[in-house]
């Protein structure tokens, strides 16, 4: 038998490249979780779960691991202070988080937590997100930067904020916000602290690319900066614009498109001095890319630079621009969500073992006497015991021809339904062997690369792809997927991911792989009364809070864990999932109602004799637990 080892299974889930040195897999061949890259300790995920279940906490469950969390916010400050102080440079940098990347509270509020020691604030873009960085910034003093579109009453709400303690910079997006501010803030004698919103000609890559460029929804031309600052100086306010901002667009993969917006940002900038507004803070937006492939790349679910790299060309090019114009620095603001938060969220679920090969007829006989067998069935026969590496290519050409030939004759009325699924079984062994070939020569027959789709099989986990890894479908985002076990172990199944929903897109066929996306995912064979969990990693940026309702499934189940040396691990938080009668409350449902009217009339069919008393009493027993019940499945 072949050798295999976890270092094997880290090549072939390329763990080791999109893992950031936060994830690995240990002796016991199960994947594990350590609170910062250059952590020694770490959590077995696959032994967290057994002890999550043994807590009566179903999968799918959503695990935060709070450390990786803190980790995150301390490198991205730690790489920006290193840069600084290569750098020389005079001022200082400050992180935001927008909330609008995972608004969950216990995740805002473990941000504000961590974040404290770096005067981390909060860019909010809604009147919701606003009341809810007000409700972190009450006694935390926890600054916000506040974008988006914005009505009166959103204004007004800032202006009163500002005037009680509140550390709000309104930002403006459009020319037209300005008349707004403007006369509010003569009507209530509060004056704002305001920031300016670029819209740059740089432009990003990638899915979000269009959220630059001259064509970028928000943001003012340089003519409107023009009218802006002279509107300003007419009321009496252009000391009121204390930031700059441009955002060019989430995951950028190219650090060149990074360098481009930040000279042209800077040098908006060093003109804005130059005419005597008094900007102090340049927020050159989020855009910070996470790796999710692994490959390094400009490719769009991967970058082609590191956090280091992108801090110190941030400080470099902001400084050499700002020097030559005889500028002085800005205070740096970045608003990299997606960097702070992808990381420390993984989705565990389980899958459900589907296999019905016991049940499936044995044609075993066809491959001994086959004078009797229709000729298109007994040519795949003549294949399947002729077929060896000489004669690759043609028997594999030959086979595809045939399965055609037997689906057209089974149309016609020319073969049986016996007879195609012989047909069937015969070139699922055939293709099975080719592979057997095909893995042991190098390299392989271009025309034989993907073949091995026609082996893949579907594996059903027990989640919804549209409430838990959303963009998955929407964008074709790619998210490492790995088995939490048996990573000692070669994987023998190509596999796709099939979620529980009734909807034919609830299918993931594209996955990280050892060379980049790969169309199938390396699972094992299930073992009978054997529990097999799979992980989805990097999931802790947008999927908590675009998640959407298909089929009701709602919510998954969440815990909050941290390190603990003594014991592994603690659970400081768990979130229970919603259950039935909570998820038919958002589409205007209520479980009484529908226990009620079910019980009444079956009443009046216990009164007919058309059902008995213990028949109605079990069936409302049995729909009352199901309200009652998490929306997944369970055993």
């Amino acid at each position: 038998m072949e050798r295999w080892t976890i270092a094997d299974s880290a090549k072939i889930y390329n763990l080791d490249n999109w893992g950031a040195d936060l994830f690995s897999i240990n002796k016991k061949g199960n994947v594990c979780v350590h609170p910062s890259s250059s952590s020694k300790y770490s959590i077995d995920i696959r032994e967290l779960v057994d002890d999550l279940i043994k807590r009566k906490i179903k999968p799918p469950i959503l695990i935060r691991f709070m450390d990786v969390l803190q980790g995150r916010i301390a490198a991205i400050n730690r790489v920006f202070k290193n840069a600084i102080e290569e750098n020389d440079y005079p001022a200082k940098y400050q992180t935001f988080y927008p909330i609008k990347v995972n608004q969950q509270r216990q995740v805002v509020e473990a941000i504000a937590r961590f974040g404290k020691r770096y005067n981390i604030g909060l860019e909010v873009g809604s009147k919701p997100e606003l009341v809810a960085a007000i409700s972190f910034s009450t006694g935390n003093n926890i600054p916000i930067i506040c974008n988006g579109y914005k009505d009166s009453e959103y204004i007004e709400t800032v202006l009163y904020a500002s005037r009680i303690g509140f550390d709000i910079t309104i930002v403006i997006e459009k020319l037209f916000e300005l008349e707004k501010i403007i006369a509010l803030s003569k009507k209530t004698g509060i004056s704002p602290k305001l920031g300016i919103r670029v819209k740059l000609s740089s432009k990003g890559t990638g899915k979000w690319a269009t959220s630059g460029g001259e064509d970028a929804k928000f943001g003012l031309r340089m003519s409107e900066i023009i009218a802006a600052i002279q509107t300003l100086e007419k009321n009496g306010m252009v000391e009121c614009v204390k930031l700059l901002h441009f955002h060019i667009g989430s995951q950028i993969t190219k650090i060149d498109k990074i360098k481009t917006a930040l000279i042209e940002g800077t040098r908006i900038y060093t003109e804005m001095r130059k005419m005597g507004v008094g900007i102090d803070y340049l927020d050159i937006g989020g855009g910070l890319g996470v790796d999710y492939d692994g490959s390094k790349s400009s490719y769009f679910s991967s970058v082609n630079y590191s956090i280091e790299e992108y801090a110190n060309d941030v400080i470099y090019q902001i400084k050499n621009i700002c020097d030559d114009a005889g500028v002085e620095c800005p205070n740096i603001i970045s608003e990299s969500g997606r960097a702070t938060v992808a990381h420390y969220s993984v989705l565990v679920t389980n899958v459900l073992n589907t296999d019905t090969s016991s049940l499936m007829p044995d044609f075993e006989e066809t491959l001994n006497g086959t004078e009797k067998l229709a000729t298109t069935v007994k040519k795949l026969v003549d294949i399947y015991k002729s077929i060896d590496r000489y004669s690759l290519r043609e028997d594999y050409h030959d086979t595809m021809q045939l399965i055609q030939e037997a689906v057209s004759l089974f149309n016609l009325g020319y073969l049986t339904l016996n007879d195609r699924a012989m047909a069937e079984w015969l070139y699922g062994k055939i293709i099975r062997k080719i592979n057997g070939i095909v893995e042991k020569i190098k390299p392989i027959p271009e025309e034989l690369q993907n073949f091995q789709l026609a082996l893949r099989q579907t594996y059903f986990a027990n989640f919804s792809l549209f409430q838990s890894v959303p963009d998955s479908w929407a964008i074709d985002q790619l998210f490492p997927i790995i088995p939490l076990q048996r990573l000692n172990q070669k994987p023998g199944v190509m596999a796709s991911i099939a979620d529980i929903t009734c909807d034919s897109d609830g299918e993931i066929t594209s996955f990280v792989g050892q060379n980049g996306r790969t169309k199938y995912l390396p699972l094992h064979k299930l073992r009978k009364d054997e529990d097999y969990f799979i992980g989805f990693f990097l999931i802790g940026a947008y999927q908590e809070i675009l998640g959407d309702m298909h089929n009701l499934f709602g919510d998954t189940n969440a815990v909050h864990v941290t390190f603990n040396k003594k014991t592994g691990y603690q659970i400081d938080t768990v979130i229970n999932g919603d259950v039935t009668w909570e998820s038919l409350k958002y589409v205007q449902y209520k479980g009484p109602e529908i226990l009620k009217q079910v019980r009444d009339n079956l009443e009046k069919d216990v009164a007919l004799k058309k059902v008995t008393i213990e028949e109605s009493s079990h069936f409302i027993e049995l729909l009352d637990r199901t309200l009652l019940g998490y929306t997944y499945l369970g055993e």
